[in-house]
């Protein structure tokens, strides 16, 4: 099968088809499947497989099993691998085969010719490039390959000293595959806060991004949009195709029912937000108790989608039903005729997945998933106001590609050059929302300001006193709007409890309308700049939302979304329920809708379409006209627009 990257997507032999697979160790052999070789234990797994809709599955090559101790590649093991990606290839799943595996569920193996793990080093990078070579010259004509994985999570085997290191390591291996095998996509398999999983820094280098993602937060809702979020995080607007290349849970740590929830909704979101594809991890429990690393990591036992003896489990289904269901949207013309258009553009600030001297906000704030939390909030609160939106890498910001809103959420600072960018954007017609964070708890940065053009772009100045830390924010504050905005009358107000402190900027308006006061004082103000707009808060509410333990209700912020977004000019397509996704994918003069609860209740919702039936999903049409649906816990529903 051959595969390619063709602008967001990864195709297989010419086409999309969504690559809906799962990680896979067998399941009586496990990590022991190159020693222990077993073709009937594989045939069993394979048919399972079938039966379960599988189309692609991950693999792996545990290095100090595939090589001699003389130090050549063992023969043996090409043989088994060949005869595995045929099996595969018969049965209509392609495989992804990762190549450096010296990390794995918990454990760290040896990667032979890299003394102590050395995988940087000059011998390192030798060393793999040479393996993964040889390893893709006797097998790129199997019938089962699809995929070149350099690695699974290498920064757990061996953090790199630099990003030049990593880096380096991975265009050398993508050369020799490239030389080895033009047919076949390649990617990093590194964990999502590597440089080699980082968009802006591999573009060119890698065909797509694989994040791996095992996300916790006590806020339900917050939990599921946050998958969403990161698939357009990694995306960078769009600019390169996104599989998610790990998700999943364990049945050892969690409901088996709300699991089973839990896969089919975050499939539904990868597949409306335009991923090429989705891996479970992973394909089976197993019964090797005793052996490492399972003695001491018991959960890594528990995260199949089969049961240690083989019977499907409850996610099992979920998974089946997803495969089902996925071929009448594929038929439809799913990310192929219909495309999903961002409206709004959120830049994450350039220190989210940026390395600058001496402003190592990432780090301070508590690294790459803290960091990151108010730009998911910002992209959750645009979904729930209805309108689409796509993540950018705040440095590759040259202008918004026709969108009427970009929105900055919740920055410690931003790069001068794209604030004057920000700047031309809005006096071109238009309308900027950010909002500035000067501290969180323990983490304050009096050291910075937010922009260079306070005045110039948001027509207010520093009110700050010298020396101080910020403006405090905690407790329960009532932001108050000053003057209609969007669908809000003037007087409309909203408490937000700050679980966590906040520290703010004050400033004072110079040539900025007011439009709202938190307990008298002004906090968002309204600058006119040539054609458009500027707002500008100092109350960041989305890292507020973002750093409380839970929030509960979410609409009164979605209105206040909706309302900015609103007044942008921005065409939203908002549920009755803001605990429901709603993605919309066009073309052709056709419109295909998706919906995913991201509540694991039942609920019920309308959506802004005037009449449907449903193509796919679980939710039950209660009424056509309008269209409203019972939706079952993170269930999901597919009615054409």
């Amino acid at each position: 099968m051959r595969t390619e990257a063709r602008g967001s997507l990864v195709l297989t032999d010419g086409s999309f088809r969504f690559l809906l697979g799962v990680n896979y160790w067998p399941r009586k052999l496990n990590i022991r499947m190159w020693r222990d070789w077993d073709e009937e234990a594989l045939k069993e797994d394979i048919e399972v497989m079938r039966s379960l809709g599988v189309r692609a599955v991950r693999l792996f090559l545990l290095d100090q099993d595939w090589v001699t101790a003389s130090g050549d590649l063992n023969g043996v093991q090409l043989q088994r691998l060949r005869w595995l990606l045929d099996r595969l290839g018969d049965s209509g799943i392609v495989a992804f085969v990762t190549l450096l595996v010296g990390h794995m569920s918990g454990r760290n193996w040896a990667v032979p010719w890299a003394p102590d793990n050395d995988i940087y080093s000059a011998k390192g990078v030798e060393g793999t490039a040479r393996f993964a070579s040889a390893v893709a010259s006797a097998v790129k004509g199997s019938r089962g390959l699809g995929s070149w994985i350099l690695s699974n999570e290498m920064s757990l085997l061996r953090q790199p000293p630099s990003p030049e290191a990593q880096l380096a390591l991975l265009r050398a291996v993508a050369q020799s595959l490239r030389s080895a095998d033009g047919e076949h996509v390649f990617s990093s398999g590194d964990v999502p806060s590597g440089y080699a999983q980082r968009p802006n820094l591999v573009r060119g280098v890698v065909d797509y991004v694989g994040p791996h993602l095992y996300l916790y937060d006590d806020d339900p809702v917050r939990h599921g949009f946050s998958y969403s979020g990161m698939l357009e995080l990694f995306s960078d607007d769009g600019q390169v195709p996104v599989v998610l290349e790990e998700f999943g849970f364990s049945s050892l740590q969690f409901s088996e029912a709300d699991r089973a929830a839990f896969i089919y909704e975050v499939l539904y979101s990868a597949f409306a937000h335009g991923a090429s594809g989705a891996f479970v991890w992973c394909f089976s429990d197993f019964p090797a108790e005793g052996e490492p690393p399972y003695e001491w990591r018991a959960l890594e036992l528990g995260f199949g989608l089969v049961d240690r003896d083989g019977r499907p489990k409850p996610s099992a289904e979920s998974f089946r039903r997803f495969s089902e269901e996925l071929g009448r949207l594929e038929a439809l013309g799913a990310h192929v005729r219909l495309r999903r258009v961002s409206k709004v553009l959120v830049l994450s600030p350039y220190y989210v997945l940026g390395d600058y001297e001496f402003a190592g906000y990432r780090q301070w704030l508590g690294g790459f998933e803290a960091a990151v939390k108010p730009v998911l909030v910002a992209h959750q609160l645009l979904t729930m106001a209805g309108a689409q939106a796509s993540i950018r890498h705040e440095p590759e910001f040259e202008g918004s590609e026709g969108r009427r809103l970009v929105v900055v959420p919740s920055a410690v600072s931003g790069l001068a050059t794209t604030w004057r960018k920000l700047l031309n954007y809005v006096e071109d017609g238009g309308t900027l929302y950010a909002s500035l964070l000067r501290g969180v708890g323990g983490a304050r940065f009096p050291h910075e300001s937010g922009t260079q053009l306070w005045q110039e772009l948001f027509g207010v100045e520093e009110a700050l006193r010298v020396g101080s830390f910020g403006v405090r924010l905690s407790g329960r504050r009532t932001l108050t709007l000053e003057r209609d905005l969007g669908g809000l009358r003037r007087g409309w107000s909203i408490s937000v409890d700050l679980q966590v402190p906040l520290y703010a900027y004050s400033v004072r308006p110079v040539d900025a309308e007011v439009l709202a006061s938190v307990d008298g004082e002004p906090v968002i103000f309204m600058a006119r700049r040539g054609k458009g707009r500027a707002l500008l808060s100092t109350v960041p509410l989305e890292a507020a939302l973002a750093y409380a333990d839970s929030v509960g209700d979410w609409r009164p912020y979605a209105d206040l979304y909706h309302a900015i977004a609103s007044e942008a000019g921005v065409d939203t397509l908002r549920p009755s329920d803001p605990r429901v996704e709603v993605q919309e994918l066009r073309g052709e003069g056709q419109s295909l809708i998706i919906a995913v609860s991201h509540w694991p209740g039942e609920l019920s919702v309308e959506l802004p379409i005037r009449e449907a039936s449903l193509v796919a999903g679980n939710a039950a049409l209660r009424e056509a006209r309008p269209v409203r649906l019972n939706m079952p816990p993170r269930g999901a529903s597919s009615p054409p627009g």
